[in-house]
């Protein structure tokens, strides 16, 4: 089965990575490339991963947080190889050169130099680039906050020991009760705050899991309920896959259990025949009454800095697009092509 998935983050605390995790068995190789803009990393890794694929091979993609189209890392876990751009804002290093890791140097196919010009020019977009990054942050900071202190803390000790318990009676319907062991723990982000607006995977998790349990957030109880999921998952030796929330990174918004073909999900998500879990009515409705008013608003305002983020993140994607178009015409595409293929007929080769 072929996964997709986001190792990093566009978040409230500027970049938020995974990739130190990444590939996640000890056994596996990691290839870190490196090149500037426009130099064919993404276009490398694709080619790797369809032609595994069409070899037969299960192959996952890692998708770029900033743009989506992009990739940014390529796994086969069958021969235990990945691939990953190893350039800022998730610059990446072997732990020990040539026992787990090594370079792929795709810049070896750039032909310089650039007229005093381009380099200019190309200086310019470079501190654009990052200036628009670092004013998307901003707005994404101020969002998280809003977000934050719209939701009062409404699950006091009675109400959260009444949510643990409904937690506790899903994971057992499944699971079982607990047993020693513990289970196998991965992070992966499966949506982004992207050039393309909120950008979500829903489909990952339909294909992982068929049994989803959706968790009411308007009171703000489903990342407590998600932890207490992980929590229970744990305790019964589940494997779980744990989906941070790009814009606040500390809280979750899904739990995915595989092996048991469960998931766990906030409200943020639009999924087809997923149980609703209505944690809201665990709180008095005079409570959340007088409350209503203020989330609606906090709600508009947050989604107006929201799009002022996606405004800069779409600017900073055209001044990237236009670095690439600097240095595309340098590369020798035709001496790429004939590398990427000898790249690709030794990995397919090595089973043999």
């Amino acid at each position: 089965m072929n996964e997709t998935y986001f190792l990093g983050a566009n978040s409230k605390d500027g970049f938020s990575s995974l990739y130190s995790g990444f590939p996640a068995n000890p056994e596996d190789f990691l290839h870190i490339i490196k090149g500037g803009p426009g130099t064919g990393k993404s276009g490398f890794m694709r080619k790797i991963g369809k032609a595994a694929e069409a070899r037969g091979y299960d192959v996952q993609y890692v998708l770029c947080s900033g743009d989506p189209d992009s990739l940014d890392g390529v796994y086969i876990p069958a021969l235990h190889s990945a691939w990953v751009d190893g350039t800022a804002p998730h610059v990446t290093e072997p732990a020990a050169f040539g026992a787990d890791a090594d370079y792929v140097n795709l810049g070896k196919f750039f032909r310089g130099p650039f007229s005093g010009e381009e380099q200019a020019e190309i200086a310019r977009l470079n501190r654009s680039y990052k200036a628009l990054y670092s004013r998307a942050y901003g707005y994404l900071a101020a969002a998280a906050g809003i977000c934050r202190a719209s939701l009062p803390d409404l699950f006091g000790p009675e109400e959260q020991a009444a949510l643990v318990k409904r937690v506790e009676g899903l994971l057992d319907r499944s699971l079982g009760r607990a047993k020693p062991g513990g289970g196998r723990v991965s992070r992966r982000f499966l949506s982004a705050v992207s050039c393309q607006g909120e950008y979500r995977l829903d489909g990952e998790i339909q294909k992982l899991c068929k049994l989803i349990y959706q968790f009411d957030n308007g009171c703000g109880g489903a990342a407590y309920a998600l932890e207490q999921a992980a929590r229970g998952a744990a305790e019964r030796g589940a494997d779980a896959i744990l989906c941070p929330n790009p814009l606040d990174p500390e809280r979750l918004e899904a739990v995915l259990l595989p092996q048991s073909g469960m998931a766990f999900v906030d409200d943020s998500w639009e999924l087809e025949d997923a149980r609703h879990v209505r944690l809201d009515a665990l709180i008095p409705n005079e409570r959340q009454q007088a409350l209503r008013t203020e989330l609606r608003e906090s709600a508009k305002l947050s989604g107006r800095v929201m799009a002022l983020a996606y405004e800069k993140l779409r600017e900073a994607k055209k001044l990237h697009d236009e670095l690439e178009a600097f240095y595309k015409p340098h590369m020798d595409f035709p001496a790429l092509t004939r590398f990427t293929d000898s790249e690709i007929k030794k990995l397919l080769n090595q089973k043999n």
